[in-house]
């Protein structure tokens, strides 16, 4: 379960900024359904909507969770490769030369059963400049630290990286490093990663494969993404006989509207773009809600009816008995209803004068700017929270555009 992601110099974000899905524990709202309840001290929110204008950097936020997964996953076999052949990226706050050719910074905490960890990375271009782990148990223990010039670790506490800490290459992740060996803390935290699922909204590639693979090898999947559906009129779904394809089925009704056949619809050529996504992204919410993973996804209200994207995240809220996790961004504002989120659950991304993003929640204003009774969607409308800059129409957009 995560408890808090960080980062810093990605993209838009200059500065560094912390998602936290931890809950404030004066809110009383919704404490049944959308918490998880631990033994630490502290519960955990279901779900996270991360709001702002068109450009304020909200879908980088779940890019970096993005970078950051790919790294841990591919900083190994990238290093295996030739030169130009890895998959190298830039993401530094380009608009600033105090970052342009500074580190970019991850961090995530995250509870594995009772033990908690803190593990993150500093990279510049492919070189891992900072690496680290820490454990808490009672009180918090640093496993192992790297940098340039040193390389810590706890014989105590991770024997397990005194074996390698000669082999490892400047470009490769120690944690990536160890996990291929299966290395047993090592392979605790790789494994967290690969617990992550994060989607793109508009692009459903991702997605599409999940659902198809799951229609294939889950019949329970089938029979559950069947019944999500019937409200669609779509009586069942299948893998079609094609690569890839998916097979929706509607009843064929007489003069007298009497059921005589079913009739099967291309998923891609036959069935709207909404349903599509619905279809596509049902996959991915399977996946995370069976095995209680952490779900990050990129315009998730895109193409879908409000109503849908509520019944989704109540479903995710209500019906989650593994403990999983949802993390996205989106525009309906319909969706920022204090029937279905907490305050701390909903986060505001905004850009200052210089072009960096600044992230913050909700929970963090006072309440006489807003209490668990406001409308969060009017507030957020009239620019309460900072995140809904209005566009100023002005005599100039029309000289400009009707000149002769």
């Amino acid at each position: 379960m995560l408890i808090e992601f960080k980062l810093k110099n990605f993209r838009s974000f200059k500065e560094e900024v912390s998602l936290l899905m931890t809950n404030v524990k004066s809110f009383q709202e919704h404490k049944e359904t959308n918490l998880i309840h631990t033994k630490k001290g502290f519960d955990l929110l279901k779900s996270a909507a991360i709001y702002g204008m068109n450009g304020s950097g909200k879908t980088n936020l779940i890019l970096a969770m993005m970078e950051m997964d790919r790294i841990v996953h591919d900083s190994f076999s990238d290093s295996l490769k030739k030169e130009g052949d890895n998959s190298y990226h830039t993401n530094t706050f380009r608009l600033s030369t105090e970052t342009e050719n500074a580190n970019t910074f991850y961090e995530v905490s995250f509870l594995i059963n009772d033990e908690i960890y803190r593990y993150g990375f500093e990279i510049n271009g492919q070189i891992i400049m900072k690496e680290w782990l820490f454990r808490k148990l009672e009180r918090e223990k640093n496993l192992f630290f790297r940098d340039e010039k040193s390389f810590k670790i706890s014989k105590n506490s991770f024997e397990e990286g005194l074996k390698y800490k000669n082999e490892v290459n400047s470009n490769v992740l120690f944690i990536s490093h160890l996990a291929q060996f299966n290395q047993k803390i090592s392979r605790k935290i790789f494994n967290w990663f690969s617990n992550l699922n994060i989607i793109d909204g508009l692009v459903d590639k991702y997605d599409k494969t999940i659902t198809k693979r799951l229609m294939e090898k889950d019949g329970n999947f089938k029979k559950w993404s069947s019944l999500v559906l019937n409200f669609l009129e779509i009586t069942s779904i299948e893998a079609g006989e094609l690569d890839g394809e998916l097979v929706t089925y509607h009843n064929k009704y007489d003069t007298n509207n009497l059921l005589i056949d079913s009739v099967p619809f291309s998923v891609t050529k036959d069935e709207s773009a909404g349903t599509r996504k619905l279809i596509y992204m049902l996959g991915p919410i399977y996946d995370t809600l069976k095995y209680g993973r952490v779900l990050f996804i990129d315009e998730f209200d895109s193409k879908l009816h409000t109503n849908l994207s509520k019944g989704l995240i109540s479903l995710l809220h209500k019906f989650n008995e593994n403990n999983a996790q949802i993390i996205f961004n989106g525009q309906d504002v319909n969706l920022l209803d204090k029937g279905l989120l907490r305050r701390d659950q909903i986060w505001f991304v905004s850009k200052d004068q210089f072009g960096a993003s600044e992230l913050y929640s909700l929970s963090e204003f006072n309440t006489k700017t807003v209490r668990n009774t406001s409308a969060y969607d009017k507030k957020y409308l009239e620019n309460k929270f900072g995140a809904g800059d209005l566009w100023q129409l002005n005599k100039k957009l029309i000289e400009l555009l009707y000149v002769e």
